[in-house]
């Protein structure tokens, strides 16, 4: 991590203009911390250290280097004095190389902040690398405690986590998370035109069940024969066709001289049939359907469609030589794909199930916050 402190100041100690450490002037004071009103006269309390949060632009701001000036309201027994000045700074600044990668980023644990992140000194951090979360429970990068008069000019990128897909156990897909997430405080951040805060997309809702079939009708057939008329079916079969089989009866006759010449004829023929038994075809269970696609963050890099849903199941008959009935019953419908995650800050996509897709991460969340070069390309999600 390359972090990089630039302080305006410090003054009248030997080091930057002025640099006097004796002789100090109202002028010289005067030119150097109130930077923007630099003509007239200014006076002793104007130059106390200014610890009042609600300043914007504090004259002697508050931060550890200048703790050494008595403050106002002045403490017992700590008199301001123009010696006190020495080694005062104005403004502090960091700035973060462009080769920074983090993940789950959190500005408030920098050392290099000296403790002054919630002082009143005007204060500013260049974000220049590349930071994402992990999880949707994090944010890319993060303030969590409240930073006074900061400036967060963003250069580089800061990416939510997506959400996942909604499932079987868990319909509605999840939300997004924050890309950037701000505690409190009064800070400005100002996006440069190649700085990107995009949140997580949500991911898609469970695809709807499909449609539901219907029975059918099941028969069994089974074939009986009769000599020489219609056979009967079983108990609660049906007979439901007959035809002719071969001779069943035979009579051999005799004649000519002692009888010698014989020949058989038929005098009956079997009776073939066809017995049918018939019950109802199982119902068609109802499929559910498909897995929701996941939303757009560093964790979710592909694409973003649900899954299609399973093909409808069709009415069933039991084995041993039952079958299905032409134009009985009726199939169900597939199941219904999964909705698509939502591109980065999007929500995912609702598909009619008993959820709703998951809504998007904050570009920008929290508080004390305001944003400039916010546009279509520089942010996605709300701030």
């Amino acid at each position: 991590m390359a972090l990089t402190i630039t302080k305006t100041g410090p003054y009248f100690n030997g080091t930057n203009a002025p640099s006097n450490t004796t002789n100090m002037k109202f002028s010289q004071l005067r030119n150097t911390f109130r930077v923007n009103n630099p003509s007239g006269a200014i006076s002793a309390g104007e130059l106390l250290r200014d610890i009042n949060t609600a300043s914007t632009d504090p004259i002697v701001p508050d931060c550890t280097e200048n703790s050494g000036i008595a403050a106002n309201p002045i403490a017992p027994n700590l008199d301001w004095k123009v010696s006190q000045m020495q080694g005062a700074i104005k403004y502090y600044d960091i700035n973060q190389d462009a080769s920074d990668s983090h993940s789950n980023y959190n500005l408030s644990t920098l050392s290099e902040w000296n403790s002054n992140l919630g002082k009143t000194i005007k204060k500013k951090f260049t974000l220049r690398g590349n930071h994402t979360s992990t999880t949707t429970g994090d944010s890319g990068a993060k303030i969590v405690t409240d930073a006074w008069n900061l400036t967060l000019e963003v250069y580089g990128t800061i990416y939510g986590a997506g959400g996942s897909g909604g499932t079987s156990g868990s319909v509605s897909g999840n939300p997004g998370g924050d890309a950037l997430s701000i505690s409190g405080g009064r800070v400005v951040v100002a996006i440069q035109s190649s700085g990107r805060i995009w949140a997580g997309g949500g991911g898609g809702e469970f695809g709807a069940d499909g449609s539901a079939g219907s029975r059918g009708t099941c028969w069994k057939d089974t074939t009986v024969q009769n000599c020489g008329s219609a056979p009967s079916c079983p108990a609660g079969q049906t007979l439901t066709a007959t035809w002719g089989g071969g001779c069943c009866n035979k009579i051999r006759y005799c004649g000519g001289p002692w009888n010698s010449f014989c020949w058989h004829e038929c005098w009956a023929d079997w009776v073939v049939g066809n017995c049918r038994q018939s019950q109802d075809s199982s119902l068609p269970s109802v499929v559910q359907g498909g897995n929701g696609g996941h939303g757009r963050g560093v964790n979710h890099s592909g694409s973003l469609s649900g899954s299609a849903g399973p093909n409808g199941n069709c009415p069933t008959c039991p084995g041993g030589g039952w079958y299905l009935a032409s134009g009985t019953g009726s199939c169900g419908g597939q199941g219904g794909t999964g909705g698509s995650g939502g591109d980065w800050g999007q929500n995912g996509s609702n598909t009619g199930a008993a959820g709703n897709g998951g809504s998007s991460g904050g570009a920008i969340s929290g508080n004390g916050y305001s944003v400039t070069g916010n546009n279509g390309t520089t942010v996605r999600g709300s701030i």
